[in-house]
């Protein structure tokens, strides 16, 4: 049986979950943008993002449930580890938020979204990848890796700098930095997720050229 399909009635392809859930992961985002925008009032977005990243476990439950009903394969283990990556980047983004709930900073900082930027442009990359799920072409999808890597890479200097900057010179209070700190490190941890998930989608395209 093809492991993208499942034999059961109302069943989706995983071709199309999977773009589901990056699409929603998208809106996931623009969210916690418009939350970046609106800390005065937050209530409403922080609402918003986790309803989408409820959304999310849902299209994820739905990805496992069809795996289960297949004979077990290395295919299916790493499809099962990418269902969970995507999982993982709609979780970092509503996590993202609940921090900014606890700790309800008065003010962004612009590495907030200058992270949450590169994470969208990552999100961008793998959607166009999933596009072709499961025949993704393994020099594209190579490339793209090479791009996501660059981007995680960018994102961990972005969030190296603004630490540094810091400590160097004291911008903020010692609570708001700390706050901040645990903010942005999540943030960037996110882009983690979303290179990941490239590199699993690089491993579907290599197992299916044996």
């Amino acid at each position: 049986m093809n492991a993208d399909y499942v034999d059961r009635p109302n069943s989706r392809s995983l071709k199309i979950i999977f773009k589901e859930h990056l699409d929603n992961t998208i809106e996931c985002s623009k969210a916690l943008s418009e939350l970046f925008i609106n800390l005065e009032e937050p209530d409403q977005y922080i609402s918003k993002v986790k309803h989408l990243e409820e959304k999310g476990d849902r299209l994820t439950a739905e990805a496992y449930c069809g795996l289960e009903l297949l004979t077990y394969s290395e295919f299916i283990y790493i499809t099962e580890q990418l269902a969970k990556r995507l999982d993982d980047i709609a979780d970092g983004i509503n996590n993202t938020a609940r921090l900014i709930d606890i700790c309800h900073p008065r003010q962004i900082e612009n590495a907030a979204h200058e992270i949450l930027s590169t994470l969208v442009s990552m999100i961008g990359k793998l959607q166009m990848e999933i596009a072709q799920y499961p025949d993704i072409e393994l020099a594209s999808i190579r490339a793209c890796c090479k791009t996501l890597k660059g981007s995680e890479e960018n994102a961990d200097l972005i969030y190296h700098e603004w630490r540094k900057k810091q400590r160097r010179v004291l911008v903020l209070s010692l609570i708001e930095e700390n706050n901040w700190t645990e903010i942005l490190g999540v943030l960037e941890q996110t882009t983690d997720a979303a290179y990941h998930a490239g590199l699993l989608l690089e491993r579907i395209a290599r197992y299916r050229q044996k």
